[in-house]
């Protein structure tokens, strides 16, 4: 499948082609709770996404989650973060080394700074921070006096020679976010001259980096969604052109549309987050193409995916084909790189809940959310991240063996845009995405709506969803139902409504204060066979959410057992569970919920 096998070597995991000259200029580019409202293409749009700020988060793992990777963000020094910049320009640079990958002489000199400005501002939006906006207003102070000052605006020469095109992508997407979410004037400004200053490193043309052995390896095919909302912001049509110029149609775009699957040639993260270039292209140019491209791309995906939602590996994916990926999980680590491939998965599929409204992304951005961004390891404080999952026999959680890897800056850029993934409206409808404990604020011509939705959800199946303000009254509320839950019912003021699995239940009526949507998703526990060859080996999952079996023994994995009927409830608990194997106890727990124990994932099933 999708390549992702940078523990193997470095180079080959972020790949940009060659340097050369290409000129030209940009100045703003919109942050993704705009988008739909100031494209050309958003009446291409079937669904809007919420503003930050618009949605919050009130209970549950998710808020746990983004309240935890909010303070581990703003707590990073800022001194220390753009010491890698000030010496490059010859300016003051205090503060510790920041190690790794980001150092002068790392792997990518300063590649996650714009990633650390955008997250920071994202979460400043979403929850109204103002210590978040003062750091980022800081950060892009710290930049743009080396931007204005150095020669070349890379921190070191391998940013420079190999990794142009990737590292001016997160330059520019930090400064939009910045001036957009945080209002950092400043930030606007910066964004010709360091656009002018990364174009002549870049190759002329994007090419892909598939079957590149030697530097440099510029990714150019990933920046165009950035370039079309300059575009958009600037009024400039150069800068649309500039992104239709970088679109990887030959090599990506094209055969997607027309129904070729050549994922199993690509790379994990950057082919994938190319693919919201192609959403962009399709918001802006109008050809279908690019949309066939999206959803052929899901739909290629499907069967390449873990348990998780998480994708194999390359190598891993043709042993599959073959019917081999149970002996792969024998006798490899099998893994999936998790916030950056999680980051461009959640995207896809926003994008495509966008152009579609169909609940079966939903149902895949929910699944991707829970078992891979969601259950990542926390970092550390000296810049170690996680990178890979690993659902091999006998793993842990384990950080990449790097400090400040690539997957530290998709990890505060995901975990901000959590709020963005609950809710999705059109002229005349709410469509409830996720189920998490929250409040959405939704501002109408006809009157703001808020609604208030209560819920333990993943640990219990009720969700409750309240009007609290109802506007005019007169929309409609859609909800996921996803299509595992057999069962599910809906109530609205205690009347009955229709509520099939894998269709959106639709209310339409007109709504009064206090008025209330009971809905109850049945997460009754099954498995999930890791592929056609292979069906006695499985995973648990209970609703969205993948099981993992604590400390287990040597001889786990030829040990039958009877799931998910041997299992029971641990006294006391919503979503523990136990077995007895053989006169040991075997206790599952959802992935997220794993810390540092060690755990395995598939089962052979009796």
């Amino acid at each position: 499948m999708i390549e992702s096998s940078g523990v193997r070597n470095e180079i080959s995991r972020r790949g940009f082609m060659q340097r050369a000259a290409c000129a030209a200029a940009a100045a703003s580019l919109t942050d993704f709770s705009t988008i739909s409202a100031q494209t050309p293409g958003g009446s291409r749009e079937v669904m809007r996404e919420f503003p930050y700020g618009a949605v919050r988060l009130t209970g549950g793992p998710i808020k746990q989650h983004f309240d935890r990777i909010h303070a581990h963000y703003l707590a990073l020094d800022s001194d220390r973060l753009l010491k890698v910049f000030r010496q490059r320009a010859g300016l003051p640079a205090p503060g510790p080394d920041m190690g790794g990958w980001y150092d002068t002489d790392g792997f990518v000199p300063g590649l996650t700074l714009g990633q650390y400005i955008s997250g920071l501002a994202r979460f400043g939006a979403a929850t109204s921070d103002k210590a978040a906006h003062d750091k980022v207003a800081r950060l892009v102070a710290g930049f743009g006096e080396f931007i204005r000052r150095a020669e070349s605006p890379y921190a070191g020469p391998n940013a420079q020679a190999q990794w142009a095109a990737y590292v001016m992508d997160k330059y520019v997407v930090g400064l939009v976010d910045a001036f957009q979410l945080s209002g950092v004037e400043e930030a606007k400004t910066l964004l010709p001259t360091t656009i002018d200053k990364c174009l002549p490193h870049m190759s002329p043309v994007s090419r892909d980096r598939i079957g590149k052995k030697n530097p440099p390896y510029d990714e150019t095919y990933v920046i165009s969604e950035n370039l079309f909302h300059v575009a958009t912001i600037t009024g400039d049509d150069k800068y649309r052109k500039l992104a239709v110029h970088y679109l990887l149609d030959k090599e990506w775009f094209d055969p997607l549309a027309d129904g070729i699957d050549v994922l199993p040639e690509k790379h994990a993260y950057s082919h994938t987050i190319a693919l919201s270039s192609g959403a962009q292209a399709y918001l802006n140019l109008g050809d279908a193409r690019y949309l066939r491209a999206l959803t052929n791309a899901w739909r290629f995906l499907e069967p390449q995916r873990f348990a998780s939602g998480g994708w194999a590996p390359e190598e891993q994916f043709v042993q599959l084909r073959q019917g081999k990926l149970a002996e792969s999980l024998k006798n490899s680590r099998a893994h999936f790189e998790t916030p950056c491939g999680s980051y461009a998965d959640m995207k896809l599929a926003r994008y495509l809940i966008r152009f579609t409204g169909r609940p079966e992304y939903g149902d895949g951005l929910e699944r991707t959310l829970y078992n891979t961004m969601l259950a990542t390891r926390l970092p550390n404080s000296d810049g170690d991240y996680p990178y890979y999952s690993d659902y091999g026999p006998g793993a842990d959680k384990k950080y990449y063996h790097r400090k400040w890897p690539c997957c530290s800056g998709t990890l505060v850029q995901g975990v901000a845009d959590y709020v963005l993934n609950a809710y999705f409206h059109d002229g005349d409808a709410l469509l409830v995405n996720l189920f998490v404990a929250s409040e959405v604020v939704w501002k109408r011509a006809d009157g703001q709506v808020a609604v208030v939705q209560e819920t333990d959800y993943p640990a219990a199946d009720a969700v409750r969803l309240t009007v609290r303000e109802p506007g005019n009254g007169r929309f409609a509320m859609k909800l996921r139902i996803p299509a595992w839950a057999d069962g599910a019912t809906l109530r609205v003021n205690g009347k009955t409504e229709n509520a099939a699995p894998g269709q959106l239940a639709t209310v339409t009526k007109d709504w009064k204060r206090g008025d209330a949507i009971d809905l109850v998703v049945p997460q009754r526990l099954r498995t999930k066979s890791i592929d056609p060859e292979n069906p006695n080996l499985a995973a648990l999952m209970r609703g969205p959410v993948m099981y993992v079996g604590l400390n287990p023994w040597e001889e786990i994995g030829e040990q039958a057992i009877n799931l998910p009927g041997a299992l029971s409830p641990l006294p006391s608990s919503k979503d523990v569970y136990r077995t007895s194997v053989e006169g040991r106890d075997l206790v599952f727990v959802p992935y997220f919920a794993v810390d540092t124990e060690k755990y395995n994932t598939y089962f052979r099933i009796a």
